[in-house]
């Protein structure tokens, strides 16, 4: 369920409505001027406020996936150290590092032109999250070893995270479900 922090629709309703009855009110008491239209201003500034003043669970999540895509593009993957959970573990990375020089040693090969979110579900509950992603690949065809069948891929992903003490989210687990739609594991790449 979304809220007032993530979405300003719900806020900017209830202006809409409150500018509605500021009018009805102007009409009936015109010695209170322009008073009346000050409430849904207010409250329109609240709505775009709080989605820019308070990161929910959700937008940390979805911040987080975004620099660490960015991260893979510019192939600095050392740099995502941050958002991996020191006790992170899947089926082919025992450790954090394991996963890092992994990744690292798949960017080198791989030469990634663009990587393009293409759809994502999370759920949260309390300090553990889920979230299914879906990607669109671009590789360079001219250098990456992974374009021999197409300098695109669609790759999905079902990834874990867990809350810090801090607040802050990290990933415990990355699973690789599928490549262009062919159920893959890491131990396939």
């Amino acid at each position: 369920m979304t809220s007032v922090f993530e979405k300003p629709w719900l806020l900017l309703t209830v202006a809409a409505v409150l500018l509605v009855a500021a009018s009805v009110a102007c009409q009936f008491k015109p010695t209170w001027k322009r008073w009346p239209y000050l409430v849904p201003l207010l409250v329109a500034v609240c709505a775009f406020g709080l989605d820019r003043l308070v990161e929910t669970d959700s937008e940390q999540i979805r911040s987080m996936l975004t620099t660490c895509r960015q991260l893979v593009l510019d192939n600095r993957i050392q740099q995502m150290a941050p958002c991996i959970s020191d006790t992170y573990r899947d089926s082919a990375h025992p450790s954090k590092q394991s996963l890092l020089q992994a990744a690292e040693a798949i960017t080198r090969s791989a030469s990634f032109e663009k990587i393009v979110e293409r759809g994502h579900t999370l759920k949260v509950d309390g300090d553990t999250a889920v979230s299914r992603v879906r990607f669109r690949v671009h590789l360079n065809t001219q250098k990456s070893q992974y374009a021999i069948g197409g300098g695109l891929l669609f790759v999905s992903l079902e990834i874990h995270y867990t809350r810090q003490p801090d607040g802050r989210w990290q990933i415990q687990q990355v699973i690789l479900q599928s490549v262009n739609d062919q159920p893959m594991g890491w131990d396939h790449v």
